[in-house]
């Protein structure tokens, strides 16, 4: 397995940025990687949901997954899986109060097959470097008011 911790701090409420993080449609304005992102299930994001997403990968290709929500405090918590597929990535977003905004701690730990666990270590930088910058510009554009 292979853990990767990410975070940043917004200066907005946490209902706001977890409304924003709510709305999966959302992703693909402020991830560099996502190409699409749909709920697949009926209703309001919440435990049970899950999305399809299309997303960037390696040397410009796409990758389709599906991910469930496993866990949803309002506010709060979200806990994401992804499912099928050879490589399972379980997400964890807490929202924490933070100097008068939000702190946003994204745990991902990716559980890959055997015979690509060489590759982790790999997996991880590449993540975690390019993640970051998505958590950036949501930051910014949560901040301007653009979300």
């Amino acid at each position: 397995m292979t853990a990767v911790e990410l975070g940043v701090t917004i200066m907005r409420p946490a209902e706001d940025v977890f409304a924003v993080l709510s709305e999966v449609e959302n992703v693909p304005r402020w991830s560099r990687s996502a190409v699409e992102e749909k709920l697949i299930t009926q209703g309001p994001l919440r435990e049970g949901s899950r999305r399809r997403a299309v997303v960037r990968t390696f040397g410009g290709r796409t990758m389709t997954n599906e991910a469930e929500m496993l866990g949803f405090v309002q506010d709060r918590r979200m806990v994401i899986r992804t499912v099928g597929g050879g490589l399972t990535v379980d997400t964890v977003i807490d929202f924490l109060p933070a100097f008068g905004g939000t702190r946003l701690n994204w745990s991902v730990a990716f559980r890959l097959p055997l015979l690509l666990r060489w590759a982790g270590p790999m997996l991880g930088w590449w993540y975690r470097s390019s993640f970051q910058k998505d958590l950036d510009q949501l930051k910014e554009m949560m901040e301007s008011g653009e979300l």
